[in-house]
This record gives structure tokens, C-alpha cells and sequence, in this order.
């Protein structure tokens, strides 16, 4: 292959890397709000019932966010760490695609061939 071919392939990963963030960033962000309309209505719901039923939902929904917020920030790290090996090293993350695609492929046609 050209370096040209290896710049268009790499700059092709590199869109889809950003377009991968942002498909993330877009589902995490309706995860959020989705959780924090629950959190709002059980919150609401709890209060109407009393303290004894309202303390331990809330906790529940708060140790949610908590670990949302934790994947979200390790998922980041990690999108950003792969785009960053990805562009030290553009040949041999080219030479990984093509590998694991073929292997994809592999197990693909022999699942119809059985």
C-alpha cells in the first residue's frame, strides 16, 4: 500500500474513533437523564410515602449515577489511549484491522457453511 492509502485508512479510523465518542457521549447523556427522571419521580415517591422507603432508593439511584459517571469517565480514557496508540503507530493498527476482520469474517462463513 501507498502512504497515501495508510493516510486515508488512518484518518477513516481516526472518524470513526470521533464518531464513536460522540455516539457514547449522545447515549450516556439520555442514560443520565433518563436515570435522573427516575431518580426525580422515586424521589417524589418517597417522600409522599415517608423517610422509611424514600433513603434506600435514593441511595440506589445515587450509587447508579455514581457508577455511570465512573464508566463513562473510564470508556473516555480509553477511546482517547486507543486513538493515541493508533496514530504512534498507524501500520500496525492498520495491520490489526485488517487481522480481526478477517478473523471476523473467518467465523462468519463457517457459521453458514454448518
Amino acid at each position: 500500500m501507498t502512504e497515501k492509502a495508510h493516510d486515508k485508512e488512518l484518518e477513516a479510523l481516526k472518524a470513526a474513533v470521533a464518531s464513536l465518542r460522540e455516539e457514547l457521549a449522545g447515549l450516556a447523556a439520555g442514560v443520565k437523564k433518563s436515570a435522573g427522571i427516575h431518580a426525580e419521580q422515586s424521589h417524589a415517591a418517597a417522600q409522599q410515602e415517608g423517610p422509611t422507603h424514600g433513603e434506600e432508593g435514593h441511595g440506589v439511584w445515587a450509587d447508579l449515577f455514581h457508577k455511570f459517571d465512573s464508566s463513562r469517565i473510564q470508556g473516555e480514557k480509553v477511546v482517547r489511549d486507543l486513538s493515541a496508540e493508533v496514530e504512534q503507530h498507524p501500520l500496525v493498527s492498520i495491520m490489526a484491522a485488517f487481522g480481526l476482520g478477517y478473523i471476523i469474517a473467518k467465523l462468519w462463513y463457517q457459521g453458514d457453511k454448518q
